[in-house]
């Protein structure tokens, strides 16, 4: 005698899955590449793992489509932290933006810019960086955060406009160095 077991996961089908996977990935990239910085390859395997993992579970995803990313996150989120046990090292290397017509003097600014911030949000506690990645890396208003996160909207934006402060301040603080050390350095060459 067989037992049918029906599924109410919106994701058990192959083909909702995949529609699922097309409209998530991106979202699940740019929660990666936030947490770790990459390199584009790790964020990439760390992605597909994260859906090879839901794929698996796909039977036991219990929810609306509207709760699919949260459920990806959580997943991304465990392999990140797995990740990084495993290699007791973070990388602050980026992934390298479509090359636009600019000079090589924008572009090393750009990169340097960017490697700048980077290292910036590293330095942030895991929460505070998580936060900043949810809202500007993937879009997530204030409301979906507090939920995801468990914690009150209030608290969210308050942490939000700090850490947005905080970075402000060690950019201009940074950027004061540097430019300090490029005279030094010109000096030295007259």
């Amino acid at each position: 005698m067989k037992i049918f077991q029906f599924h109410n996961s919106p994701i058990v089908n192959p083909a909702r899955f995949r529609e699922m996977y097309e409209h998530n990935h991106t979202s699940v990239f740019r929660y990666i590449y936030g947490l770790t910085g990459g390199p584009q390859a790790e964020v990439e395997d760390l992605t597909a793992e994260t859906f090879l993992r839901a794929w698996k579970a796909r039977h036991r995803f219990e929810g609306d489509t509207d709760s699919v990313i949260g459920w990806l996150i959580q997943i991304a989120k465990r392999l990140v932290i797995d990740d990084y046990r495993r290699s007791l090292q973070a990388t602050n290397k980026l992934v390298a933006e479509p090359q636009t017509e600019s000079t090589p003097e924008q572009t090393a600014m750009a990169n340097e810019q960017r490697e700048h911030l980077f290292n910036l949000l590293t330095d942030l506690p895991d929460e505070q960086r998580e936060i900043i990645t949810l809202r500007y890396l993937l879009g997530w208003r204030v409301n979906e955060i507090a939920k995801y996160i468990g914690m009150t909207e209030n608290n969210v934006s308050v942490t939000i406009h700090r850490t947005l402060s905080k970075l402000r301040e060690k950019w201009g603080q940074n950027k004061a160095e540097s430019l300090t050390m490029d005279f030094a350095q010109e000096e030295k060459i007259s």
